[in-house]
């Protein structure tokens, strides 16, 4: 929050180039993070990809020359599809009765040489494994979205971003040597929690360095890259059908982060927040050196930050009456901050509808893109559509928030997503490219949907409960991610059109509980409570729309 008087740390910004160079070299570094965010996140749909497999035969695995004939007597047949049983045989040549895969199965090469679903056989009824491969990954995210804020305020976004670079890039070229499942999945997790790290702490800096009027756009931008990421690993999980090698590619490029070492500054804002305003001064030096621009004396910008600071701190009274409190005090203190959101009427109506949208949308983005590589021929193809269809839909969001207004707008994304999918159940089984474009207009809507309620929820809680509002729903969101392959991997096998049922449904009723939400566009962001359950949204000055979309991050 900017000081109400005096010096404001944009001001002090300003002196040093709000948006030059030095700006245009930190948001470049930012996109090594976000496009490696954007492969890892999606690439147990290739890393973990299900081959088509069927029961071993009895001495089969040995020599593999199994003929027609006795894969008929072995294995019971779908009369619709032609194709062989994946997880039973007969007791007996010409048998009866069905009996597990208990020697194994043999997997098809054709889409995958090898997957870690091949090497660990997770298949039928150790199908639930998979699904963990990727809830793993979503916990990590989960974990590291607490855990990082609480370390870049402590320690600083520089050194979170750089330390978690080190862990990220041994973690994820480490799991392309895992030897067992349970080593691939932790690894996994950890290279979730760096990376998460990583994308939060970077964005914040991000936002930190850049000026007021630019603050839109470069958040915009940083979403990106992270499509431009899963576009990629299509490409390379075309080329590289191997798991192993397909983890050392993607995870390559990841030696780049070493570069935060010696290319990151430190957040001047937050330097100078923790009374360290030599450093401070020497990043604004820096900044202004590459931003061609001339600073006054030491000893004016030693006095801007000092009365900055000062301001800063007269605003937030609680930060020194209490410096210092224990992790139980801090855990009891951030219970009693949730339930202050579910404690009246119209808060908690507000509150549970922001949780059940978050959780939604992030069920049907995550669940629809995984879903979408099973629905398609080609999973490399929905996969890349997915990536691509997700950068016009973020770019326009936020011009369609402002003329539309946020509750229509969250409430025509989510039931475009939720009529979309749901259309799906009607396409014929065998018929690939209309599921395909329902998924992929699933997507889009999908996609633009987070972007719009990303914003949106900065605006409908209270400024005195806005942290703990937007943390606590998106904390719902990671609950949604973690479900989504649970729901595409085993219900799938149940029917094909469940997953589908699912996240349409959710899309849908979505759309109806978003028309719960209060409609913030053009109106003066609530202080408090209070104001809330007054139901008085008054209308923004004319130059409120810096108020409403410039808040600090």
């Amino acid at each position: 929050m900017a000081a109400a008087h005096g010096v404001q740390f944009e001001e002090i910004l300003s002196r040093a180039g709000d948006a030059g160079l030095w700006q245009a070299l930190i948001v470049l570094w930012s996109i090594v993070g976000s496009v490696l965010s954007g492969v890892h996140g999606f690439s147990s749909a290739f890393v973990g990809g299900e081959p088509e497999h069927r029961c071993a035969l009895p001495g089969e695995l040995a020599n593999e020359t199994a003929s027609e004939e006795q894969l008929h007597l072995w294995l019971p047949y779908n009369n619709a599809t032609g194709q062989p049983a994946s997880c039973e045989r007969w007791d007996a040549a010409g048998g009866s009765r069905t009996v597990g895969c208990d020697v194994g199965w043999v997997y098809s090469r054709e889409r995958f040489h090898s997957t870690i679903v091949s090497q660990w056989d997770l298949v039928c009824g150790r199908r639930w494994m998979m699904s963990t491969v990727q809830a793993s990954y979503m916990f990590g995210i989960f974990c590291g979205s607490m855990i990082s804020g609480v370390l870049s305020d402590q320690f600083g976004r520089r050194r979170v971003v750089c330390y978690s670079s080190v862990l990220f890039i041994i973690s994820s070229l480490a799991t392309a040597g895992a030897g067992s499942y349970a080593t691939f999945v932790t690894l996994r997790f950890i290279t979730a929690f760096s990376g998460v790290s990583i994308y939060n702490s970077m964005f914040i800096l991000t936002m930190e360095v850049m000026g007021p009027r630019w603050r839109s756009l470069a958040g915009l931008v940083y979403q990106v890259p992270f499509s431009c990421g899963m576009m990629a690993l299509s490409a390379a999980a075309y080329l590289v059908r191997d798991w192993r090698y397909l983890q050392l590619v993607i995870s390559a490029p990841s030696v780049l982060m070493l570069g935060f070492w010696w290319a990151l500054p430190e957040s001047p804002r937050w330097l100078i927040m923790q009374d360290r305003l030599p450093e401070a001064l020497d990043v604004l030096v820096a900044a202004a050196r590459r931003n061609k621009r001339s600073l006054p004396s030491d000893a004016e910008m030693m006095r801007m930050m000092s009365e900055f600071r000062a301001a800063e701190t007269k605003l937030s009274p609680d930060d020194d009456e209490e410096p210092q409190r224990s992790a139980l005090q801090s855990c009891a203190n951030g219970i009693g901050e949730i339930c202050r959101l579910v404690r009246t009427p119209r808060m908690r109506r507000i509150s549970l509808a922001s949780f059940y949208n978050w959780l939604a949308v992030s069920l049907i983005y995550y669940g629809v893109t995984f879903n979408s590589a099973d629905l398609s021929s080609s999973p490399y193809l929905a996969i890349f559509l997915a990536g691509l269809l997700e950068v016009p839909a973020v770019l326009l969001a936020v011009p369609l928030i402002s003329r539309v207004g946020r509750r229509p707008t969250t409430a025509l994304t989510f039931l475009l997503a939720g009529t979309a999918i749901l259309c799906i159940m009607a396409v014929p089984a065998g018929t690939a490219w209309p599921k395909l474009t329902l998924a992929m207009v699933g997507k889009f809507a999908s996609s633009a949907g987070f972007a719009v309620i990303f914003l949106y929820t900065a605006e409908f809680f209270p400024t005195t409960l806005r942290n703990v509002g937007f943390g606590a729903s998106s904390m719902c969101a990671r609950v949604g991610s973690m479900a989504a392959p649970y729901v595409v991997d085993l219900l799938s096998p149940v029917h094909w059109a469940i997953p589908s049922c699912v996240f349409g449904l959710a899309g849908v009723t979505a759309a109806l509980v978003a028309l719960l939400l209060p409609e913030t566009n053009g109106r003066r962001l609530p202080e408090t409570v209070a104001d809330i359950e007054r139901g008085v949204w008054h209308p923004a000055p004319k130059d409120g729309y810096q108020a409403l979309h410039s808040t600090e991050p």
